[in-house]
Order: C-alpha cells, then structure tokens, then sequence
C-alpha cells in the first residue's frame, strides 16, 4: 500500500511539473475570457408582410449578455393582425377564417461599440413554429396546421436611452421551410420585416 500512495506522489508531482512547463494551454477559440456579464430581455415588434398582406408580430426576447458584444438566449413572436384565409383554402367555405402563426427558438446577438449612444446590432434567430386555419370563438382547426423550421438574421441600430434602457431598429429576413397549411407556401411565410425591440436590462 506504501509503494502505491508513493506512485500515486511521483505521478502527480510529475505530472504538475510537466503542466508547468507547458506554458498556456492549446484552444480553439484565441484568447476568450468573460470580463463583464449581465443579460437583458424586453418586448419586440416585427411588420412584415405573409402572402403579399401586411402583417404585425409581436413578441419578446432576452437572454445572457457577455463582455458586452454577445447576447446568447431565445424568444418567440406571434402574428396578431388578422389574415384571412382564401375561401378556395378554406375547410369551412362560407365562414371567415384566418391563420394563426407562431414561432420561437435560439437567438445570438452581436452589438458593434455596446457603450456608444448609437450603435449597431446583428443578431441570427433559429427555431421552429407553426401555423393554422382558424376561426373567433371556435377550437383551431388542427388537420390544417403544419409545422415549420424558420431562420431570421437581422442587422439594426440601437440607441442607449438610459443605462437599463435601449432602443433597437432594422431589417430582418424570415426565411420559412416545410409548411403545408392549405392556402398558404413557404414563400409566402418568407419575407423581410422591419423590427422595433425595447431592451430593458443589466448592459454594464
């Protein structure tokens, strides 16, 4: 048992030795560390268009904001403006149906100069969602929905109103693949939006 405790002693010391004289160790990513950390989150406003009509979503995002550059977290958007469905689409002829829409999943963001007034932002939303035929007053209608994979990068500019406080604006591009929701395509679920978020968080 002695010899062994005395084994266990010489490969640990020599083993602390060897990490000694490594020097630094060997990574993929070149000199990250975290040197500031906070997070924030808010409301989120997307007008856009869905089948060549005008579209309002609305929603929120948020999530952990690390040495001021990069935000990692989620969110989730639902339309609600009223599209109508088109009577020849429709599994209740005669009736006024409309679709209903959402989505949600993993948002990072990018913001160029965190700490100036003005600013710019980048940020890629990648997730899934779904859509349906539907009608006031009446359950969803669930042999018409489908579900869809969607991917929305974006580009803005932000201004700091106070210190827990932004402003944020831009463009985004929805980019919507494997929906099969009768009287409406892929292409007409892709579409450019301008986005108005309010940000309330810890950005020191």
């Amino acid at each position: 048992m002695k010899k062994l405790y005395l084994s266990l002693l010489f490969v640990c010391c020599t083993a602390l030795a060897f990490a000694q004289s490594e020097g630094s160790q060997e990574t993929l990513v070149k000199g990250f560390s975290i040197t500031n950390s906070g997070g924030y989150g808010g409301l989120s406003f997307r007008n856009t268009t869905i089948g060549g009509d005008f579209a309002l979503l609305f929603g929120g995002y948020g999530g952990w904001f690390l040495n001021k550059k990069w935000m990692f977290g989620g969110g989730g958007y639902g339309m609600i403006t009223q599209l109508d469905v088109p009577e020849s689409a429709s599994v209740r002829p005669g009736r006024n149906l409309h679709y209903d829409l959402g989505y949600g999943g993993f948002i990072t963001e990018y913001i160029l100069h965190s700490d100036r007034v003005l600013h710019l932002t980048a940020h890629m939303f990648i997730g899934g969602g779904g859509i349906s035929q539907d009608l006031e007053g009446e359950p969803t209608f669930e042999s018409t929905g489908s579900n869809f994979f969607v991917a929305e990068p974006g580009v803005g500019a932000e201004l700091n109103i106070t210190d827990f406080f932004r402003l944020n604006g831009g463009l985004t591009y929805r980019l919507v693949s494997g929906s099969n929701t009768p009287g409406i395509r892929d292409s007409d679920l892709s579409s450019m939006a301008f986005f108005l978020n309010f940000k309330f968080g810890y950005f020191n």
